[in-house]
């Protein structure tokens, strides 16, 4: 059996039964992941297990967020009260949070009337979110940004992610969010960073956007979430990248 149909079907079937057990009677919300079209061909186990293994073993080692301490309510504060400005400054109405993590910080953000789809690599993290945070307005789907047909949308919110991508998966999930006909692109930059270094998927370290080899031209928004760091959320429109 090849690869791609060997562990898609592996992830449906530990999603499905992770869904049965933890929230019984949730039959609409498997048949939502097993509605997802993967790109044919491309899908590895590779993301899926990285970020599945630091989840479930919580290796980012937060208290509050398993997501990490830059999910935390306290690193977030910046861009929780400037978010909504930000997608408001651009006439946006559906946003693709990617990944969305645990929603620990999200889920404080008033984005009003926006159209909200949560998106991340881990299924047992979806079925959570569904459990906990869903509702008309807010849906989770399983998704590798690297590889998975995305969802058209207004914005793509893509907070501390490339720190923890290789340049090949981050050009990968750029090339992605472009093919998704989406119009624009929420990302962490760090201005502090003069010279971007490799890490393998999993790891992390901070990136400028604006240098080799990504070399994305000045964003039409800039967000300072920590001075002190140089980290920033900017802003691009995907068809300039």
């Amino acid at each position: 059996m090849p690869i791609v149909d060997w562990y898609s079907m592996r992830m449906i079937e530990r999603t499905k039964s992770f869904i049965k057990s933890a929230f019984p009677g949730s039959v609409r919300m498997y048949r939502r992941v097993r509605g997802i079209r993967q790109a044919p061909g491309t899908r590895t186990p590779v993301m899926a297990d990285i970020f599945s293994r630091i989840y479930l073993n919580n290796s980012w080692a937060d208290a509050e967020s398993v997501s990490g301490r830059g999910s935390t309510l306290a690193r977030t504060d910046a861009i929780r009260r400037s978010l909504p400005a930000l997608l408001e400054s651009v006439g946006a109405r559906s946003l693709l949070d990617a990944p969305c993590g645990d929603f620990n910080w999200m889920r404080d953000v008033e984005l009003g009337a926006i159209e909200y789809v949560g998106a991340d690599v881990v299924p047992e993290l979806i079925a959570q979110n569904r459990h906990r945070h869903g509702d008309v307005s807010r849906r989770f789907v399983v998704l590798d940004i690297t590889s998975d047909q995305l969802p058209e949308v207004d914005a793509i919110l893509c907070r501390d992610c490339f720190i923890h991508l290789s340049f090949k998966h981050t050009h990968a999930a750029i090339s992605n969010f472009k093919r998704s006909n989406s119009k624009f692109l929420l990302a962490t930059t760090h201005t502090s960073v003069r010279e971007n270094s490799d890490v393998e998927t999993g790891g992390w370290r901070s990136v400028n956007l604006l240098l080799p080899p990504f070399n994305f031209p000045p964003p039409v928004r800039l967000v300072m979430e920590d001075s002190e760091a140089g980290k920033c959320l900017g802003m691009w429109r995907l068809e300039n990248l």
